[in-house]
């Protein structure tokens, strides 16, 4: 018996897959091919990225050009190569500021999307900047939303918000 084993540069390469986020600049999903170009944020550079028609579809089809941003994830096309294409549908989203108004008041400026509510606790997942911030609110305010997020409505948090130490969430100042 005879073993050999191969080593190389090249041999046993393989595709790299990154995460990606920043400022969706350009998109097209009717043409032949398919794409979007972003801002990214680390270099400030823009990339492009390559997806099948009914994924753009889908992510960026009746999307109005206002500044989005995106995040998802990209693979190369070959081991070597610099052509990106999507894996799985991106995520499209507004940039939202949080402020906090005064230090020693219990009372906070959110403003982001909602991406989930549990009616049971409370607890709600929104976006800021592209990160994910938790708040807990009055369960039937979160049982709203929960029921606007399953059916496939884009929710919003806005306003001013005060810590109620006895009931131990946020209410809408």
């Amino acid at each position: 018996m005879l073993f050999v084993l191969f080593s190389g540069e090249a041999f046993g390469r393989e595709r790299k897959i990154i995460r990606f986020s920043g400022e969706l600049v350009h998109w097209d999903t009717k043409g032949p091919e398919p794409q979007f170009r972003f801002i990214d944020p680390t270099n400030l550079r823009e990339k492009t990225i390559y997806c099948d028609a009914d994924t753009m579809q889908l992510a960026l089809g009746n999307q109005s050009f206002e500044k989005h941003n995106i995040e998802g994830k990209a693979t190369q096309l070959n081991p070597t190569s610099d052509i990106w294409l999507c894996l799985g549908k991106p995520h499209i989203f507004q940039k939202f500021q949080v402020s906090i108004s005064t230090p020693g008041s219990q009372l906070k400026r959110i403003q982001g999307q909602v991406i989930e509510a549990d009616p049971n606790t409370g607890q709600i997942v929104y976006l800021v900047r592209g990160k994910r911030s938790y708040l807990t609110i009055a369960p039937e305010l979160a049982q709203e939303m929960a029921e606007s997020l399953s059916q496939m409505q884009t929710v919003e948090i806005n306003g001013d918000y005060r810590y109620d130490r006895i009931k131990r969430y946020y209410i809408k100042d």
